[in-house]
């Protein structure tokens, strides 16, 4: 498959792959009537209140016990599950990174070691927002919908998805959710239908709080935590990338990016420095790039994408090891800091 010859053709192909899990929800008629540019275009409208105040931080996610790793928690194979579907997360398993979880529009997936593709669970639901804890290989975070229709809320699995419960946000779904790495109690979430705005947890998404969202001037591909500082995060979006360093009460436009916008964004801490990788809307050359200057200027790592990476994520066993998605679901591992990729089937 050829490039997209510009970054707008991309940057619609992106905004349908985010919008399609809701087409039963907001009707046929949101994309005969422009709600693409509804999605993309809308200002941010400021919260008149929060939804509930902060609760100290929850003691149950404590790194100090061992953790398993990860295991083929369903039997049934997922055969061709690229076929009419679309991808909303992509992570690595935390203490191996030959596995692989993929949340999509009919259910998770699990590849595992050995290569084959696994559905985690019996529920085939629509998971949005899909996270990762950074302690705890089995614990894992989502929102979306349910095959029945509605939304998920904010949901915790402690079994790597096999089951789910709901424990917070009843009605919400979150298109993008971000864990702090350095204090996974730490959310933020962006709803797309069922409540609006920049949502914060700091009790492990008990309770969620609305910060100003001062300068935020668009919704977010995707929101990313700094590594090393849980008040310091990123929003991708359709104007530019946007930086907060308050935990999302006031932003700034990180420079040129509006040129080239972001979608997809993974941070990685290298000594003390701060690393982005991100697939960048460049008109002439769109592809993964790398930046190591808060987003100011940016490396060429590789064009050869097949399509618009929707998602990106690095092992956290092993920094080299990179994982993309496409908008064709189509699935590549680096395992050199995202200079040569190969597509794993």
């Amino acid at each position: 498959m050829s490039q997209p010859d510009s970054k707008d053709h991309n940057m619609m192909k992106l905004g349908i792959a985010m919008v399609a899990c809701c087409a039963v929800l907001i009707g046929v008629s949101f994309f005969l009537g422009g709600g693409l540019g509804v999605w993309f275009g809308r200002s941010i409208q400021q919260p008149t209140s929060n939804q509930s105040t902060n609760q100290p931080l929850s003691a149950n996610q404590s790194t100090n016990q061992p953790q398993p790793k990860a295991v083929n928690v369903s039997l049934e194979k997922a055969v061709n599950w690229q076929s009419n579907n679309h991808v909303h997360g992509l992570t690595v398993n935390r203490d191996n990174p030959n596995i692989i979880y993929v949340a999509s529009h009919n259910g998770l997936l699990q590849r595992s070691e050995t290569g084959e593709w696994f559905w985690m669970g019996k529920e085939r639901a629509d998971y949005m927002g899909f996270t990762a804890d950074p302690t705890d290989s089995n614990r894992f975070y989502s929102s979306g919908h349910p095959h029945t229709g509605g939304n998920l809320g904010f949901q915790i699995s402690e079994n790597q998805g096999q089951d789910w419960k709901q424990i917070s946000m009843p009605g919400v779904d979150f298109h993008a959710i971000a864990i702090a790495p350095s204090n996974p109690n730490v959310f933020y979430g962006w709803p797309a239908s069922g409540a609006q705005g920049l949502h914060s947890s700091t009790d492990g998404g008990k309770t969620w709080t609305k910060p100003r969202m001062n300068g935020l001037g668009d919704a977010p591909f995707d929101l990313a935590v700094d590594p090393r500082n849980p008040e310091h995060l990123f929003a991708t979006t359709r104007l530019g990338m946007y930086e907060s360093s308050n935990g999302g009460n006031d932003w700034t436009l990180v420079a040129n990016t509006q040129e080239a916008p972001v979608a997809s964004l993974a941070l990685q801490k290298e000594d003390n420095n701060l690393i982005m990788y991100g697939y960048r809307f460049l008109k002439s050359a769109p592809g993964v790039y790398r930046s190591s200057d808060g987003g100011k200027t940016w490396e060429k790592l590789w064009t050869e994408t097949n399509g618009v990476v929707v998602k990106l994520a690095i092992a956290p066993s092993n920094p080299q090891i990179f994982y993309t998605v496409n908008d064709n679901n189509a699935v590549f591992q680096s395992q050199d800091s995202g200079k040569t990729w190969k597509e794993v089937k």
